[in-house]
């Protein structure tokens, strides 16, 4: 039967041609499900076995799941209750496999893994490490995943980066270019390219576009895929299970990672996705329209109904541009109209104190304003010329054509 429509929408972040990271599965439409049950007619907190149609409690989903060597649950990023779907998968393993679990995730390069080693070993505080998820994946999206990386710190689950670096992918794109005959990379699973073409035509245009477009998610997901068994055969991932944290469509259908990883060992995996119908979002995703085509797989072995709430209604912003110099941290840019704009905050100013914290770096100030919702203030004592000021920040709920952007705090 035609279980959900050919159209369907994505969450996206764009950066230039290519995604911010990664495509992420639609929580408010699957494409693609059982061919028994409809994934838009399931209720919050029902778990369907896609290939069945059966619905299945959570007990039967752990029970199911136990033999597998990985769980990858595929995220849509700005959805906290995906966020808290992960959480509680990673809680549950970790309880009934104490020492045994390892979690992969996507959001960082493997050029960071000895930071995240200081982190989990308790020698950088979380200020600095919102910098390193900084560098790999952007400040503003902290807050998605707080709560479950300080479960894994509390529990010294081991935390392991497998993707690429930001500082370093379109390098590593032109080494593989020319390393394959001046071509990227392509897909060699017929539906995937398929796939990544409906959905590249949805922002994109032009050949070679299309082809970097190819190059790029092959990239990411052979180096994820690489990283996972790479653990998973070294001396400290033996006899672990590994959950794989990644946006939906790197695993959905099975032909990204798990495919990749499962041609080169044969270890049993289940992949588990979320799903929204229409009536669970609780407030307005980003949308994009794409002709996705019909594809004779099944989406994954297990759908599971959340909701859907993205930070954007809640999250603030101070307004600023930020830049380290010598002196200090120095604001260059206040958006008009913005918490700053009305406290009265200008360009030049030096912020040497924000909530009884001395700022020593731009990460000082970010760290602040994340931990800040409508109606908080922040106090900060500011240097202009040869004058100290006080000054005390109102933050606002964001507008709806306020679009947060990490170069602003």
């Amino acid at each position: 039967m035609n279980i959900l429509s050919r159209k369907f929408f994505l969450f996206v972040l764009l950066t230039g041609v290519l995604m911010s990271g990664c495509q992420t599965m639609n929580s408010c439409g699957v494409p693609g499900g059982s061919p028994y049950r409809d994934p838009g007619t399931l209720k919050r907190g029902e778990i369907l076995h896609v290939p069945t149609g059966v619905t299945i409690s959570k007990d039967d989903f752990y029970r199911l799941t136990a033999a597998s060597r990985i769980v990858y649950v595929g995220e849509s990023h700005d959805n906290i209750y995906a966020h808290r779907l992960e959480l509680e998968i990673v809680k549950f393993l970790t309880q009934r496999y104490p020492g045994r679990l390892a979690v992969g995730m996507e959001m960082f390069g493997r050029r960071s893994q000895e930071d995240i080693d200081r982190w989990l070993a308790g020698k950088m505080d979380d200020r600095e490490f919102l910098a390193v998820f900084g560098r790999d994946w952007g400040v503003l999206d902290y807050p998605y995943y707080r709560e479950l990386l300080r479960f894994i710190r509390e529990r010294r689950i081991p935390l392991r980066a497998i993707n690429v670096s930001r500082s370093e992918k379109m390098n590593l794109l032109r080494q593989r270019k020319e390393l394959n005959g001046g071509r990227y990379p392509q897909p060699d699973d017929p539906y995937q390219k398929e796939a990544l073409a409906a959905m590249f035509s949805g922002h994109a245009g032009g050949h070679d576009h299309l082809e970097m477009f190819y190059g790029m998610q092959m990239l990411w997901e052979e180096t994820m895929a690489e990283s996972i068994i790479d653990y998973l055969d070294s001396p400290a991932g033996q006899g672990k299970k590994m959950v794989v944290l990644t946006g939906g469509f790197h695993v959905a259908y099975g032909f990204g990672i798990p495919r990749k990883v499962f041609k080169q060992r044969q270890w049993p995996y289940t992949v588990v996705l979320p799903t929204t119908p229409k009536e669970l979002e609780e407030n307005e995703p980003r949308r994009m329209d794409v002709d996705f085509p019909d594809l004779p797989l099944y989406i994954a072995d297990f759908l599971w109904c959340i909701p859907y709430r993205n930070l954007n209604d809640s999250r603030v912003r101070l307004g600023v541009q930020l830049q380290e110099v010598e002196s200090g941290v120095k604001v260059v840019m206040v958006q008009p109209d913005s918490a700053a704009a009305k406290a009265g905050i200008q360009p030049g100013d030096l912020v040497k104190i924000i909530d009884d914290r001395p700022v020593q770096n731009s990460q000082d100030v970010q760290y602040a304003v994340l931990g800040k919702k409508p109606g908080d203030y922040s106090h900060l004592t500011l240097v202009r010329g040869e004058r100290e000021l006080a000054v005390e920040v109102l933050f606002d709920a964001p507008t709806k054509e306020e679009s947060p952007s990490g170069g602003k705090k």
